[in-house]
């Protein structure tokens, strides 16, 4: 049964601190939305009350309002009614609401303790019935009966409301939720790229224990096999045969040979990763180059039990390209095919003429490629898996080398592959170096 993967610690950490500082960002912007709020219920409150004050301090103007009114009570006050009483306190309110200007009191006061949210009044009686309403006020009756901003001036109750009070709320705010849903946006970006990071430091160690695995056991054995070879060599009793000696000699020659290919891929990753490789071109023919790589290699080939087909039919096969880099490219895109052939490896190296350069196909006959490692082939370090660490020898280095040689030339080079049909590497190179074929 496969074990479930182990969420990192350190990703554990991030979440919740990710979390923490969005909880604290969010119940700090909440406080202050919270905040404003009292600070504008305040603000009402002293609003309102500035204003009653107006209306209850006895001024010569109110006097005059009063003696005005007087005659339209029709008698002495003694022979008026309670409710009687109460509407005629309430016409003189109204009427001097209406000789100030109550709506326009209200909203300097508003303005003066900061607040510029547009107010809708009503002016209720004792028992809650609207005595004073304009039309703008109507629709929103249900809710100035129950607003929160009342002031009572005897003998009636003035309520007033902000149709939209949450809109200037949030309009004064704005730079603090800009703030943070900045603050968040910056602190989940960190996380992502901390996390990709991570990730990929990850992936490069994992790459790099295969890597040493893979050298160890590379160097291991051509070195074990010299070490018996010499001391095979060194017994008495070898000497006397002609075809033993030979067969060792044979053997030592052959794995130091091994040997400085692999130090050469090495030294060539090693150089193409600091930018350090020098390159010499000159006028190269790539027929008699591609021809020289096959002919060098015959041997392994044969041993291998493959085979090599020359398909050259550019008509000018000459560029402008370092020799040894180009020779090396050539060598490892072959000796690729080799390694990932299924049985009886099959390399077509082919050319055909572009119209400012060159285009030179390696296709195999290998495992192919999956498709969602083909983007990936051409990294440093990186290796199809094939189910088994050492089931093909390499380190992941030889196609970053060619893929770096062919840019540094200014070519491309891109690869079409299918599981079980096979890879095809397609190189196109320009006739003069820096420029696109």
């Amino acid at each position: 049964m496969k074990q479930p993967r182990k969420v990192p610690w350190f990703l554990v950490l991030m979440v919740t601190a990710f979390l923490a500082m969005s909880t604290v960002q969010v119940l700090w912007l909440r406080d202050s939305v919270r905040l404003k709020q009292e600070l504008f219920d305040d603000n009402v409150e002293h609003a309102l009350s500035q204003v009653a004050d107006r209306f209850l301090r006895p001024t010569v103007d109110m006097l005059t309002l009063e003696l005005e009114a007087m005659p339209a009570t029709g008698g002495s006050r003694g022979s008026i009614g309670t409710g009687a009483r109460t509407d005629v306190l309430t016409e003189r309110m109204l009427a001097r609401m209406d000789a100030f200007e109550l709506d326009s009191l209200i909203a300097l006061s508003l303005h003066e303790h900061g607040i510029a949210s547009v107010p809708v009044i009503g002016v209720f009686d004792a028992f809650g019935q609207p005595v004073r309403l304009d039309e703008a006020a109507e629709p929103h009756l249900p809710v100035l009966s129950e607003s929160p901003y009342t002031v009572r001036i005897e003998p009636v109750v003035v309520r007033v409301v902000f149709p939209h009070l949450n809109r200037d709320l949030l309009r004064e705010l704005w730079m603090q939720f800009v703030l943070t849903g900045g603050m968040l946006a910056i602190i989940a970006l960190g996380f992502f790229r901390t996390v990709v990071a991570a990730n990929r430091n990850k992936r490069i160690d994992r790459i790099r224990r295969d890597l040493m695995n893979n050298l160890t056991h590379e160097l291991k054995t051509p070195i074990s096999t010299i070490g018996l070879a010499a001391e095979a060599l060194g017994d008495p009793d070898m000497r006397r045969s002609e075809d033993s000696m030979r067969h060792y000699t044979g053997l030592i020659r052959e794995e130091s040979k091994r040997l400085t290919v692999l130090v050469e891929n090495v030294l060539q990753a090693s150089l193409a990763d600091s930018g350090a490789m020098r390159f010499y071109p000159q006028p190269l023919n790539v027929h008699d180059v591609l021809r020289e790589v096959v002919r060098t290699n015959a041997i392994q080939t044969h041993k291998r039990g493959g085979r090599v087909e020359l398909v050259l039919e550019a008509g000018n096969p000459v560029i402008e390209a370092d020799k040894i880099h180009l020779t090396n490219v050539a060598y490892n895109l072959m000796d690729n095919a080799m390694k990932y052939a299924k049985s009886q490896p099959l390399l077509t190296i082919s050319t055909a003429q572009l119209s400012d350069g060159l285009m030179i196909k390696f296709k195999d006959n290998g495992i192919g490629i999956a498709k969602e490692h083909l983007g990936k082939v051409f990294d440093r370090l990186y290796r199809v898996p094939t189910g088994n660490v050492h089931d093909v020898k390499g380190f992941g280095l030889g196609l970053s080398y060619v893929k770096t040689v062919v840019e540094r030339h200014g070519g491309e080079i891109t690869v079409e592959s299918e599981p079980g049909k096979g890879s095809t590497f397609i190189l196109r190179m320009p006739r003069l170096v820096g420029t696109k074929g």
